[in-house]
């Protein structure tokens, strides 16, 4: 029994270090959001292809509505809009390995060692959606997921982190739901 539970917390924890999204969010408390029900789309800043951009839109869609929310042109309650930025991260490694010396028997010593520094580099993306009062012009509500970039997933294993990262972001959402 304590092996099964112990292997069950272990895939727990594989699992969510394996989905590497990273997501913040804030948002404004004096706002009451069960007033909004409706949302369109404004545009967007930042370089992004046509293709990621319809992921992430088919990915806030699918969110939106879930909660209850309903796109709508004509004189939405909220604005939605998206920022895509990318950095390059750098970590270094360094492994000392040696001995020294010290004071003994014969005096002082001499000591022997070396260390040895690996970079690591790698891309990282960030989604940032915000979300507007059309009324107020405020923003309301915002939220970040940030992972790794890996230029040989598939076509579905982008969508799939896409719908990942809006969906951890949008956990929450709307506050106080």
């Amino acid at each position: 029994m304590k092996s099964r539970m112990l292997i069950a917390v272990g895939a727990a924890l594989l699992v969510g270090a394996c989905s590497g999204i990273s997501t913040t969010t804030d948002f404004d408390p004096a706002v009451d959001f069960s007033g909004f029900s409706t949302y369109d789309w404004v545009d967007s800043q930042g370089e992004v292809d046509n293709i990621t951009s319809s992921r992430i839109r088919q990915s806030v869609d699918a969110a939106m509505a879930a909660r209850g929310f309903t796109q709508s042109s004509s004189n939405p309650d909220l604005a939605v809009s998206y920022q895509v930025s990318t950095a390059e991260r750098r970590s270094f490694n360094t492994v000392n390995a040696g001995w020294g010396g010290g004071y003994g028997w014969g005096g002082w010593g001499m000591g022997m060692g070396t260390s040895t520094t690996t970079e690591n580099v790698w891309q990282e993306g960030s989604l940032i959606l915000g979300i507007f009062d059309t009324s107020s012009k405020n923003l309301v509500w915002t939220g970040t997921a940030t992972t790794d970039i890996d230029g040989s997933r598939s076509p579905q294993e982008r969508q799939d982190l896409i719908d990942s990262a809006v969906n951890k972001m949008m956990g929450d959402f709307p506050p106080g739901s």
